[in-house]
């Protein structure tokens, strides 16, 4: 499972253009998750962003994985104007600044990455861990990958950590009151069934590792 112990930033690039299309792929998915307490429209929202960073990511000769995470925010925040689409644009940016002018990516790497995302979305979208959103699935994603890194995890092994706790957090919010968004308005419409956006980033957190796995 371990593998290297960086992440090449050419191979990241890679990995993280193929996940672009693998979250398309999740559309329906997503939309039937959300139309249970929102709007249902989350899955197209995600497609949207996701396949304007991989057209980015095709497109572009960027090599420092930092810029263009930092770009593939740009990319949601103008092409996908929406909640979801504004707090992965935040997430991409925030996150991306960790990564800045790395030739490889380390699990110390990861674990930053993974924390500013969380961070900057708690902060951007007024929220706390607890309150069904999709800091549900990043805060333990974040907490899981710097145990990780700090017990000389592999960056692949510390996404996998990562991974395996954003889908934890992410089925956990299917117990837990809405207090955000339309879901607020009608929690009975909520129980039972996870919050759509924890689910996205815990599949877009299963889809990078794999991607990377498969690299390796």
């Amino acid at each position: 499972m371990g593998g290297s112990v960086a992440i090449p930033a050419a191979a990241f690039l890679e990995a993280f253009e193929a996940v672009c299309g693998d979250m398309c792929a999740t559309r329906d998915e997503l939309c039937e998750l959300d139309a249970a307490a929102g709007d249902g429209d989350l899955g197209v929202t995600l497609a949207t962003g996701f396949q304007a960073a991989r057209e980015y990511l095709t497109g572009t000769e960027e090599a420092d994985p930092g810029a263009a995470l930092v770009a593939v925010g740009g990319e949601f925040a103008r092409k996908a104007p929406s909640t979801i689409g504004a707090l992965l644009a935040t997430a991409f940016m925030r996150g991306g600044k960790e990564l800045r002018e790395l030739d490889a990516i380390d699990a110390a790497h990861v674990a930053a990455m993974l924390d500013a995302a969380a961070t900057g979305v708690a902060e951007r979208g007024r929220a706390s861990a607890g309150e069904r959103t999709v800091l549900d699935a990043m805060r333990p994603a974040a907490d899981a990958a710097s145990a990780a890194a700090g017990e000389g995890a592999t960056a692949l092994e510390t996404l996998q950590r990562a991974s395996g706790a954003a889908r934890a957090g992410a089925n956990a919010t299917a117990e837990m009151e809405p207090r955000h968004g339309r879901a607020g308005w009608i929690p009975e419409r909520a129980r039972g069934r996870p919050d759509a956006g924890a689910v996205a980033w815990a599949l877009f957190l299963d889809a990078l590792q794999e991607r990377v796995r498969a690299a390796d």
